[in-house]
């Protein structure tokens, strides 16, 4: 598969040579009667539509190390080719490089699930073919288990990192906020908790500083409108008009 564009190098993402070398020879036409306006529009909308189709490939294999680029480029032509030695060879090479010491123990695992389900399916009495069924989706609920697992360690990284222990209750909540969102972002919920208490803080104490503004003014003698015990009798008068709103 050598027309496979190499994503780690620096090949851009512009096939029209290739497109043109592939050309089937057309017969000639009246160059008077072709809307060249309307052909280039055309093109220009073909050109966009490549583009966008390998973007998201491109971006992907923007992140990566050349060689690492280069290397999955040989899987996927491995795969396309239909050789299929090659590819699990590539599958395999790849898991033993990411998984270190992990990787027996991954296999191991996976070996006695497969070993368990068979067991199963054999006592019951199955077929062949349920035996393989039941083999697959007892794999399928390991892999799921792991996978729900390994998210559980990356939201508790995330939570000690944000500061709170997995198990209060504040983590929980910012858990809870985090599944709200569209996009399950626990910082951007968290974020967003924060900014909510410290706008409820701040309310209550401008709630707290407006009502202490609008205590009376105490009087040399007591409370304003309140006479204290040895007022005058003046003072005493004043005061009970004052309470009179008078």
């Amino acid at each position: 598969m050598s027309d496979t564009p190499n994503f780690g190098g620096d090949t851009t993402l512009d096939f029209s040579s290739e497109i043109a070398a592939g050309a089937v020879d057309a017969a000639p036409v009246d160059e008077s009667q072709v809307n060249w306006e309307e052909r280039y529009r055309s093109e220009v909308q073909d050109r966009i539509k490549e583009r966008e189709r390998y973007k998201p490939i491109r971006q992907v294999f923007d992140q990566m190390h050349p060689d690492d680029a280069q290397a999955v480029q040989q899987f996927a032509q491995s795969f396309a080719s239909g050789d299929q030695e090659a590819a699990i060879k590539w599958m395999v090479d790849n898991a033993k490089a990411l998984a270190g010491d992990n990787f027996n123990s991954y296999i191991g695992q996976q070996q006695q699930v497969v070993d368990n389900a068979v067991a199963q399916g054999q006592a019951a009495g199955l077929t062949p073919d349920q035996v393989s069924q039941l083999v697959s989706q007892q794999l399928q609920a390991h892999q799921h288990e792991q996978q729900v697992q390994q998210f559980q360690v990356e939201i508790d990284q995330t939570l000690r990192e944000l500061g709170l222990e997995p198990e209060s209750a504040l983590a929980t909540a910012a858990i809870v906020a985090a599944n709200n969102r569209p996009d399950l972002d626990l910082r951007a919920a968290y974020q967003e908790m924060e900014n909510q208490i410290l706008q409820q803080a701040q309310s209550i104490v401008e709630k707290r500083r407006g009502a202490a503004n609008s205590m009376p003014t105490a009087s040399p003698n007591g409370f304003a409108g309140v006479p204290s015990t040895n007022a005058t009798p003046r003072e005493k008068a004043m005061a009970r008009l004052e309470q009179n709103g008078v």
